[in-house]
């Protein structure tokens, strides 16, 4: 039995992820507030005056999706799986459904980010991508920086590589970008910074969405600009011979909450749909 097309899920493994504290539904998360008014010149008769050391929270509301599937005794019994090749192909189905899930409210963050790169109604382009990084720069980011770019800004982003004759390509720094997308959605690294693409990008008006954001996966959390709490990571629940189908009832759920930490950690890019 051949899958159906679906989408890689990048974006999940660079943001902040934990585990929902017991006993809640509303996970916080800090950042420091910066206080630039440094107290006066220390002198022996001034000393320092006391400045407040404040953080900011954010709360991430966490709520349940998922799907159902009931089964009749004559499905199970009559399919090419037979009864548990059935219901395993269930399983992994749900469970893909409740992660692509999961990432499309990730992409929907890029619609929150308050710095762009903007090509309305226009390709993405080398120079945008460029314009990204610095704009990192000027954002005073720390960290590794990944873009997540919507499938056509990656097919343009191909096509102008493909077609420039910049020489800072002419040894090859592009060419893993013109390769196949590898099937966690990774396309290569360009300018120092890994590229991913699915089709998952939210919309907005006739363009798309992507974003090039600081990595906040593995080793650097604290300046991840989105943070995701998790209640679970997709679970099964069955009901075995249910009496008005006689086959059994599966549910295949997962729980998260999403939340914007640091805005100056993302860079919005805008570009034609």
């Amino acid at each position: 039995v051949a899958p159906y097309a679906i989408d890689a899920n990048p974006f999940m493994a660079h943001v902040r992820t934990e585990m929902l504290p017991q006993g809640t539904k509303t996970h916080s998360f800090s950042r420091i507030t910066k206080d630039t008014a440094l107290s006066g010149t220390i002198t022996e008769g001034t000393g320092l005056s006391n400045t407040a050391f404040d953080t900011i929270n954010v709360d991430a509301s966490v709520a349940e999706v998922g799907i159902m599937r009931q089964f009749t005794k004559f499905g199970e019994r009559t399919n090419m799986l037979a009864t548990d090749g059935l219901h395993a192909a269930a399983i992994t189905d749900g469970a893909a459904m409740c992660l692509e899930r999961f990432e499309t409210d990730l992409w929907a963050e890029a619609s929150n980010a308050t710095t762009t790169v903007s090509n309305t109604g226009a390709a993405f382009t080398i120079a945008s991508f460029a314009g990204a990084l610095s704009q990192h720069t000027v954002n005073k980011s720390k960290g590794r920086v990944v873009f997540m770019l919507s499938a056509t800004q990656a097919k343009n982003l191909r096509a102008e590589l493909a077609s420039s004759g910049a020489t800072w390509l002419s040894n090859g720094s592009g060419n893993r970008v013109l390769e196949q997308v590898d099937a966690s959605g990774y396309m290569g690294n360009l300018m120092g910074a890994d590229v991913f693409t699915n089709n998952l990008a939210e919309s907005s008006g006739g363009d798309k969405l992507g974003l090039a954001m600081i990595d906040g996966g593995g080793a650097n959390p604290e300046n991840c600009a989105t943070a995701a709490s998790l209640g679970w990571l997709p679970e099964v629940a069955s009901l075995p011979n249910v009496a008005f189908s006689g086959g059994l009832q599966l549910a295949i759920t997962m729980a998260y909450g999403i939340i914007e930490v640091l805005d100056y950690a993302y860079v919005g890019l805008v570009s034609i749909a």
